[in-house]
């Protein structure tokens, strides 16, 4: 029950601060973007378009949302909180992830048509953002400012973005394959068609991937909250 207040929450925090608004204006320029591209190339151009732009854009949104939360003061509350950390994290992971989803599922289905498995498409998009929303939000627990947050980011966006793409275009490695973003988008051009897919092997990387975020953020998340905010859980 916590946890349903809690993603209600956010869901109004990132309709308060034109999140949607984000998410439907960048939907809207893909599709039109994808519907210049030639039909030879638009399953390919719009597999990369939904790997990066929806499904990791909440690592920047995510980071915006730790930032204008701090800035409003809303983690010195904290030690009054009655969320645990995990909570709080998996909300906030959970709550952009399902944009990224409806985003993606939008682009999908209106640039390519009937040929899209939608549940592999929505399965598959919504367990990469949120494995990389909670990296995010690990990030900008370190982070002081917005251009902080900017700055450090870089490396790790760098780091999930190279592989995915390298593969995309053909180059292939057993270690390229162990990184999240390899396996979304793995999932995303399977579902479209365009590649085979890696079956249990994929969702073993997200699953392993998730289990790993998910530790990390609570430990470093939930001590920033309590450094902000006092102990409270």
């Amino acid at each position: 029950m916590r946890f349903l207040s809690a993603l209600k929450n956010d869901i109004r925090f990132q309709a308060k601060y034109g999140f949607y608004f984000l998410y439907a204006f960048f939907s809207a320029v893909y599709i039109g973007v994808l519907a210049m591209v030639p039909p030879a190339y638009r399953d390919a151009v719009a597999a990369l378009v939904i790997l990066t732009d929806p499904a990791m854009l909440g690592i920047f949104f995510i980071g915006g949302i730790w930032l204008l939360e701090r800035g409003e003061g809303l983690h010195r509350f904290w030690c009054v909180s009655p969320l645990r950390p995990v909570e709080y994290i998996l909300s906030k992971a959970v709550s952009l992830a399902v944009l990224s989803t409806v985003s993606a599922d939008l682009i999908a289905l209106v640039s390519l048509g009937r040929g899209v498995h939608l549940a592999g498409l929505s399965l598959g998009v919504f367990a990469g953002a949120v494995v990389l929303n909670l990296i995010g939000l690990t990030v900008a627990s370190r982070a002081r400012s917005v251009n902080h947050y900017l700055t450090v980011v870089i490396l790790p966006l760098t780091a999930l973005t190279a592989p995915p793409v390298l593969t995309a275009f053909g180059f292939s490695h057993p270690l390229l394959e162990m990184v999240p973003s390899t396996a979304l988008w793995r999932a995303i051009a399977g579902s479209i068609g365009l590649a085979q897919g890696a079956g249990g092997w994929l969702w073993g990387v997200l699953a392993l991937w998730f289990g790993l975020a998910l530790v990390w953020a609570d430990r470093r998340v939930g001590a920033a909250l309590r450094a902000e905010g006092g102990e409270g859980r």
